[in-house]
């Protein structure tokens, strides 16, 4: 977020400018529901290790268990990306090309990579989180490498981003910010008060 209204600002162009402003804005709120979406994974698993996130899910992954929260996770993931339909910071029919009007070349490439490097460190944290991580599908397929199966949900994980930003239209910049603070943040709220509600109940059975 500093690196974005950085480069904005650095510009001196006030496209970019309100390109960087309109990234930091977008990007701070859609984190809230973001971390949030996952303190239902926390509450299930009891640990903040990602080791024992993945082990909790030995018998049950946490996307069945867990489908609203991997839901908000994967709409505040793409919009933390800027990629399409949340991809207001670059929106050229509107600013130019957003914060990184005034980069060409090798700079305007390190924008770029960050993006993509962005994508697969969420794609890999999505696997961990919601796919069982390196934990294979079935238990009779534990003869083929864990590796393997984290390869393979991550790539799965990938192809939806990609899918999803070759899928939608630009969103309009007041409809995506009514979408992170009226519909996700409050969606991400229940989703933990009906975790800790049944996690509650079921011990007590």
């Amino acid at each position: 977020t500093v690196g974005i209204l950085a480069a904005g600002w650095a510009s001196n162009n006030k496209y970019s400018l309100i390109g960087g402003m309109r990234a930091a804005a977008q990007m701070i709120s859609y984190e809230i529901p973001l971390v949030m979406s996952l303190v239902g994974v926390i509450l299930l698993s009891g640990s903040l290790n990602l080791n024992d996130i993945v082990a909790a899910q030995q018998d049950v992954w946490f996307i069945l268990l867990q489908p609203l929260a991997f839901l908000i996770f994967i709409i505040a993931s793409v919009s933390e990306l800027n990629r399409t339909p949340f991809d207001l910071p670059e929106a050229e029919s509107e600013l130019v090309a957003g914060y990184h009007t005034e980069y060409s070349g090798f700079r305007w490439a390190f924008f770029m990579l960050t993006e993509y490097v962005y994508l697969f460190a969420m794609s890999a944290i999505t696997t961990v989180l919601f796919l069982g991580g390196w934990l294979p599908l079935f238990s009779f397929l534990d003869f083929i490498p864990g590796a393997v199966w984290f390869a393979l949900k991550f790539s799965v994980v990938i192809y939806v981003l990609i899918w999803i930003r070759a899928s939608f239209p630009r969103m309009r910049a007041d409809h995506l910010m009514e979408f992170g603070w009226k519909v996700l943040l409050p969606l991400a709220l229940v989703n933990i008060f009906i975790t800790a509600l049944a996690k509650e109940l079921f011990k007590l059975i």
